[in-house]
């Protein structure tokens, strides 16, 4: 017989599980991006050493086109990793994505430039970001589906929360340690041998985060499907059949979440030094100090979408991005240092509850059997259409017409393309209304 003393232990020990599960997600993802966006930072230090030329803007635009092309890799990741995540388990998919981030970043530090070996250099760095992309293609919807699976119904927005945590804190701290680096070196010592530091730094990093990730069990829901034999032997082959209209409506609304977060995390940073004639170690510490400040403050988010419900939060959000998004980009170009740091700071909390709230939203569109590969596909080609081309197109937007706010546009189609997803997702609220994640925690009716 069960003594009621056990209970209260039993749901201790559960308590503690969960909250090392989210932690070791949270860990990991901060690796997977802090390796994946340290080239973003450098991207003004490597561009001359791999793409050399008399045209500083084509060398950038070149550099930020092999940025871009890691995106290419992320949806196919997805699928790999996602088939993966629901056939074996989300435990093995956060263990093999952080694993080869790893083994790319150090490859990336170790790279020959093109005054050593030619050709062969850019070509070895473009090898070594398509890995980086095909690892960072499984992080986010493995990460995601475990904390999704791990929490309760009403913190499923704590628990996104919690992924984009580790998500801006990779962010913040690939920023600080660029900014660290460049402060501490000159600028022909960072264009010798000091822009592979902070690729270097990544090991330790990567040591913590496997062993974090090694100690969690998998989500019990997967194990259940395991047990009742629902595992499906292609779950991409499935979504097509049977989800196309949700993997359309997951990437539809991933799409404006996806602009703006890379609006803020690689192209504003880029906007500052170009247009506002700040200096790359400044930026990096401006950036970081931005950065730092939204990854405090994603649990805040995580509670406010709990609280008000998903959609709601995601409506807001978009609807605040189009709003600032042409102030910000002037007053970033041409207002004083602080204005244009507080503009900067302004445009990621509102990114923020955007990122938080379809986060929360994603996995709840898709059953155990396909949610891994369902929300990486989602993810991964919003991604793909307009995160890794964010700091491309707003640079060729600004050589094109001359204007330093015309990167807007970009953000503002984006977030159009979110409200038609947004629609269609209302529309078809009554295949969704049991998803406990679009409700406000003291309602039970669907929140729309």
């Amino acid at each position: 017989m069960t003594n009621r003393h056990d209970i209260p232990k039993t749901d201790e020990v559960a308590k503690r599980r969960k909250i090392r599960g989210l932690i070791a997600a949270s860990t990991g993802t901060i690796v997977e991006y802090y390796d994946f966006t340290v080239y973003a930072y450098l991207a003004v230090v490597v561009a001359p050493l791999f793409f050399p030329g008399s045209d500083p803007t084509a060398a950038l635009l070149a550099s930020l086109a092999v940025f871009a092309s890691a995106y290419l890799m992320r949806p196919l990741g997805g699928i790999f990793f996602g088939r993966v995540g629901d056939r074996s388990g989300r435990k093995t998919v956060l263990l093999l994505s952080v694993l080869l981030m790893g083994a790319s970043s150090l490859l990336m530090a170790f790279l020959p430039t093109y005054e050593t070996a030619g050709i062969v250099a850019p070509i070895l760095l473009v090898l070594a970001r398509l890995a980086q992309g095909f690892s960072a293609g499984g992080e986010f919807g493995g990460a995601m589906t475990y904390a999704y699976e791990i929490t309760g119904p009403k913190r499923k927005g704590l628990a996104a929360s919690f992924v984009f945590l580790g998500v801006t804190g990779g962010f913040a701290l690939a920023a600080i340690c660029v900014g660290s680096v460049s402060s501490l070196l000159s600028a022909s010592q960072m264009a010798s041998w000091g822009w592979r530091i902070p690729f270097l730094l990544g090991v330790p990093l990567l040591a913590i985060c496997l062993w974090a990730r090694s100690k969690i069990d998998d989500s019990s829901e997967h194990e259940k499907s395991i047990q009742d034999g629902a595992v499906e032997n292609s779950p991409l082959l499935t979504l097509i059949k049977t989800q196309t209209v949700r993997v359309l409506q997951s990437i539809g609304i991933s799409v404006p979440a996806s602009a703006c977060l890379y609006m803020v995390f690689t192209y504003l940073g880029i906007h500052l030094t170009r247009e506002n004639d700040l200096g790359t170690s400044e930026v990096a510490w401006i950036s970081a100090g931005i950065i730092a400040c939204i990854t405090i403050l994603m649990p805040v988010y995580g509670l406010i979408t709990d609280r008000i419900g998903a959609l709601k939060a995601y409506t807001g959000g978009i609807i605040a991005c189009i709003v600032l998004v042409f102030p910000v980009l002037h007053l970033t170009a041409t207002g004083s240092r602080t204005v244009a740091v507080g503009s900067f700071l302004v445009f990621g909390l509102a990114m923020a509850i955007v990122v938080v709230a379809v986060s929360a939203v994603l996995p709840s569109l898709f059953d155990s059997r396909t949610r891994v590969t369902g929300v990486a596909l989602a993810n991964n080609f919003a991604n793909l259409v307009t995160g890794g081309t964010a700091a491309y197109v707003s640079t060729w937007l600004i050589r094109e017409t001359g204007s330093a706010v015309s990167p807007g546009f970009f953000i503002i189609a984006a977030c159009v393309f979110g409200f038609v997803a947004l629609l269609s997702i209302r529309r078809a609220a009554s295949t969704i209304k049991n998803s406990q994640v679009m409700q406000s925690a003291p309602a039970e009716s669907v929140d729309l």
